[in-house]
């Protein structure tokens, strides 16, 4: 999980950049745990979604506001005050949520804040009707400030997101060992969550793709019925929540024995890999990432079967800051968790596509993600 520490130093960063601010409202879930660690477990994630606030005031003492359905996740937090306001009691008809936690956040402001002439706030997110009660305040966005802030990990994530990568890894290993013909891609989600959860030893919330036979022809989407035949192809790209932070990478996998013509397209896009591990260094650009990915599948003929994103950042979302696209002026820091995805889907012959993670480090990278690649 994160660290007291880790939380502390980037309120530092951020109340750094706003000195001149009476009150910082935090909104974003992910920023409320960036922040201040608190975090349902993954799989109530929902429940919790935009109905929780940080505010952070001018002395850098920390208040959360989260309903009473959380209050045992906000005793974990690292905060000074709680404010744990009541939705659902088991007594009453519970009202909107939403609405119910935007008058909550407005009763704390006009209770502890009414005073505060600027404050900054996540101005594309925040409840407006909350802001009702600090009318004759100045307002300004720290929500763009924070992105930039969390291109760059800190220990206390790096360790998360190695966490995830870890339990990940186990997904990947189970479907070496139960992966026949007759399975379908529903069969393969459920056990590869099992193994995913099992690693984690917690509830996760799984995301990926889970695409076999012709449907590897579009790249991947959601598991279906789907039967699994042999000699049939699936695309099983693994990004589940744990803790907070993602794991994303990918491989592709035969039922039964490959044919010499599944070998060589999944060759190709090795090739792309290894040409862009050759260029993955800080001070590179997104669009040049994506070209040094593109140039090997285009040399094979296969560049217009190419048509996603060569990666992206990882992180708290997915996917985000880096993009390693054609238009990406972005430039490639120490600190950054990327992803690398080369993908070639020929319509009547194969799809497949290939993923690794890494995180740019001062000189070059580190490669996170260890599963075995090939089919």
């Amino acid at each position: 999980m994160l660290t007291s520490k880790g939380c502390g130093a980037r309120r530092q960063v951020l109340r750094d950049k706003f000195r001149d601010c009476d009150l910082l409202i935090i909104s974003q879930p992910h920023h409320v745990y960036y922040l201040s660690g608190f975090l349902p477990t993954s799989s109530e994630l929902v429940r919790w979604w935009g109905l929780n606030f940080l505010l952070i005031d001018k002395q850098g003492e920390v208040r959360l506001v989260v309903d009473n359905w959380g209050e045992a996740y906000a005793d974990k937090a690292y905060v000074d005050y709680r404010t744990i306001w009541t939705w659902y009691d088991f007594s009453h008809p519970a009202d909107d949520k939403y609405a119910a936690a935007s008058q909550a956040l407005s009763n704390v402001l006009g209770k502890h804040y009414s005073k505060c002439s600027k404050v900054a706030c996540e101005l594309s997110h925040l409840p407006v009707a909350a802001l009702d009660a600090l009318d004759s305040s100045e307002k300004v966005d720290l929500g763009p400030e924070l992105q930039v802030m969390r291109r760059v990990k800190h220990e206390d994530e790096m360790a998360c997101i190695r966490h995830a990568i870890d339990a990940t890894a186990a997904g990947h290993l189970a479907v070496r060992e139960i992966l026949r013909p007759g399975l379908s891609e529903m069969d393969v989600y459920v056990e590869i969550q099992a193994a995913i959860a099992n690693a984690a030893c917690e509830p996760i919330l799984m995301l990926g793709d889970f695409a076999g036979g012709k449907r590897t022809q579009v790249g991947g989407g959601p598991p279906t019925r789907n039967v699994l035949q042999e000699g049939d192809l699936i695309i099983l790209d693994l990004f589940p929540v744990i803790r907070g932070y993602r794991a994303d990478f990918t491989n592709t996998y035969c039922v039964g024995e490959p044919s010499q013509e599944q070998i060589d397209h999944l060759s190709i896009l090795q090739r792309a890999m290894d040409v862009v591990e050759e260029a993955l260094q800080p001070g590179v650009t997104g669009s040049e990432i994506y070209e040094a990915c593109c140039a090997p599948i285009a040399e094979a003929g296969l560049g217009e079967a190419f048509f996603h994103h060569a990666g992206h950042g990882l992180g708290l979302g997915h996917p985000e800051a880096p993009f390693l696209v054609p238009n990406s002026k972005e430039v490639l820091q120490a600190g950054d968790v990327v992803t690398v995805e080369p993908g070639a889907y020929v319509d009547g012959f194969v799809g497949a596509r290939i993923e690794n993670n890494y995180l740019i480090t001062e000189q070059s990278f580190e490669r996170l993600s260890h599963h075995e690649i090939g089919l």
